[in-house]
């Protein structure tokens, strides 16, 4: 079986995602913060006219911080009907691989409790993690997103109301 995948970078490792769970793929743009979140929750973006919660994805990843660039993108993602923007340092290219590409994840990714990696893809000596996106964003950092989409909505409906007062 034939599958596309998102091949963005964090740090210096190769990560990809299914295509079929990305909407589409911004240059960094601004980020409204939102306070008393967690340290991974950059704040909410404007997507249309759509407030888009933005996951710094390289902090969930727990990867090393490398030089500000200018190839850092936001990943506009769809999960469970739902969209949030995963900043990571590029995204590369899209790429087609059949399941004999996949490798299963080493023994010791499970061991380290790291559940998120599904699998590797060996791509010509090129190792790409696969990345599952509904275990790397857990249930705990779906309520931490409803929270911050709940304020945000709050605090809009006093702005509407105050103005039409």
């Amino acid at each position: 079986m034939k599958r596309q995948l998102i091949v963005f970078k964090v740090g210096q490792e190769e990560f990809a995602l299914d295509i079929l769970l990305t909407k589409e793929i911004l240059v960094m743009g601004n980020i409204t913060p939102v306070p008393e979140t967690e340290d991974y929750v950059e704040g909410v973006m404007n997507l249309r006219g759509n407030l888009v919660p933005v996951l710094d994805f390289r902090k969930r990843l727990r990867a090393r911080k490398i030089e500000q660039h200018n190839n850092v993108r936001i990943i506009i993602a769809r999960l469970e009907n739902k969209l949030v923007g995963l900043i990571v340092d590029d995204a590369s290219e899209v790429i087609k691989v059949t399941d004999d590409l996949l490798e299963p994840a080493p023994d010791i990714i499970s061991e380290m409790g790291v559940e998120y990696v599904s699998g590797i893809v060996n791509l010509n000596n090129r190792f790409i993690t696969l990345v599952d996106l509904r275990k790397a964003l857990t249930e705990e950092i779906f309520t931490e997103l409803d929270e911050v989409m709940t304020v945000i909505e709050r605090q809009r409906e006093v702005i509407e109301q105050r103005q039409l007062a």
